[in-house]
């Protein structure tokens, strides 16, 4: 096939308008002929696709032993005597948690109470100074509408 020809068909294919015979023609002549050095790149194209299309995928299943099933089984034995314990440890820390031998909060509940109405009493305050800036974005709005008419 001419060099002349190839091109033309290389430039068609990379607008999307070669046919299937004339996508054939440009790999057999990038699989049977010596390629000039502009070409070498859509050679390896080319030739790349060709031999992907012979590789298959094989996937093997190893075989599950006697000695596989023994780690599992030991595995979730582990795992459930590891669970156990860290509940015991959670109920021992909850139970022990929220009040004292004499039926007290502790001092850190304390503080967080006191901080939390601290927060909630701000948090107050800062929606109610928040609704009267509706007004000034009223007052935007407008004066942008008479600055812009200048």
């Amino acid at each position: 096939m001419e060099l002349g020809k190839v091109e033309k068909l290389i430039k068609k294919y990379e607008e999307g308008k070669t046919s299937l015979a004339e996508e054939q023609q440009i790999k057999n002549y990038f699989s049977h002929h010596d390629v000039p050095a502009h070409l070498e790149p859509y050679g390896w194209m080319f030739n790349y696709t060709a031999a992907a299309k012979t590789e298959t995928f094989h996937r093997e299943i190893p075989p599950v032993g006697k000695s596989q099933k023994k780690n599992y089984l030991w595995m979730s034995i582990a795992a459930t005597i590891v669970l156990a314990i860290g509940i015991f440890i959670y109920q021992e820390k909850d139970n022990n948690s929220g009040l004292n031998k004499m039926g007290m909060t502790s001092e850190q509940e304390m503080a967080y109470n006191q901080a939390k109405q601290t927060l909630l009493m701000v948090s107050g305050y800062m929606n109610e100074g928040k609704e009267e800036l509706v007004y000034i974005k009223e007052f935007n709005k407008t004066a942008n509408k008479y600055i812009n008419l200048k």
